[in-house]
């Protein structure tokens, strides 16, 4: 028997908020610690990897902000199915570069939230919490 559609829509519902709280927790010290120490740390961990420093330190760089406009992206829900995969696709680049960086077991966690994305993908088609969910245009 299929699950009522108001349970999966719950579902859809913590994923945003669990996810989202863990961007949160993430960015919290990159914006207390300073940007320069971000750069700084990326720049150290990939030093002696085979990644361009330029790419590196774009993607220091931006993590920040990235990691500031996902959690705002899932809560609000605008676009969710869009913000979903956008959230996968930069879990999977922080997990390739912690791979190639020989941090295995960060990656690891990396790709349980990569899986964790692709669930919120997958029940976001339930959403009904979102500023164009049809719940919320009347429909």
């Amino acid at each position: 028997m299929a699950k009522p559609i108001c349970e999966r829509c719950w579902i859809s519902l913590i994923l945003r908020i669990s996810v989202s709280a863990l961007f949160i927790s993430a960015v919290i010290p990159k914006y207390t610690g300073g940007f320069e120490n971000v750069v700084t740390a990326f720049q150290g961990m990939f030093a002696k990897t085979w990644l361009p420093m330029p790419l590196v330190t774009l993607h220091a760089r931006l993590t920040p902000f990235v990691e500031t406009l996902i959690p705002i992206w899932l809560l609000i829900g605008f676009r969710l199915r869009f913000g979903w995969v956008f959230t996968s696709l930069f879990l999977v680049s922080l997990s390739f570069g912690m791979l190639v960086a020989g941090q295995g077991a960060i990656a690891a966690n990396n790709f349980f939230y990569v899986a964790l994305s692709l669930g919120g993908l997958y029940f976001s088609q339930f959403d009904r919490w979102s500023v164009d969910s049809p719940a919320t245009k009347g429909s």
